[in-house]
């Protein structure tokens, strides 16, 4: 008998609005505007590619960490183009107790890379239980 993988078709609850809202107030004791939460319920329904402008300082950040509160086993990657900006984004999210990791010229061990490779590998191979 072998075992049978998870229906795959199922699609994941997606949180609601206020949902969304209650939980970066709760996690990141901060109240997200309406704009950051769309853009975060629209990138947990996928099926689409989204394009956010907003001005510096407007806070793409947090749209970006809105997902990682509704899917604690994936994986984001955040490109920022200052070393600060990498730090600053680990305290908050560990603060918030959400593992982070800043990779940069300092930080490039061959253990940081191991880890971050074999993730990555998984979700670029549609690993179930892996997302980016």
């Amino acid at each position: 008998m072998t075992a049978t993988p998870p229906d795959q078709s199922t699609p994941a609850l997606i949180p609601t609005i206020s949902a969304i809202r209650a939980c970066a107030q709760e996690v990141f004791h901060v109240r997200p505007c309406l704009w950051q939460i769309e853009v975060a319920k629209t990138l947990l329904e996928g099926g689409k590619d989204v394009l956010c402008i907003a001005g510096t300082g407007m806070g793409e950040t947090l749209t970006f960490w809105l997902l990682l509160l509704f899917r604690p086993d994936g994986i984001q990657i955040i490109v920022t183009p200052l070393n600060l900006l990498g730090k600053q984004n680990v305290a908050a999210l560990t603060k918030a107790r959400i593992p982070a990791i800043a990779i940069s010229s300092e930080t490039a061990t061959p253990a940081n890379f191991h880890a971050t490779e074999v993730e990555v590998t998984l979700n670029m191979l549609g690993h179930p239980h892996s997302e980016i």
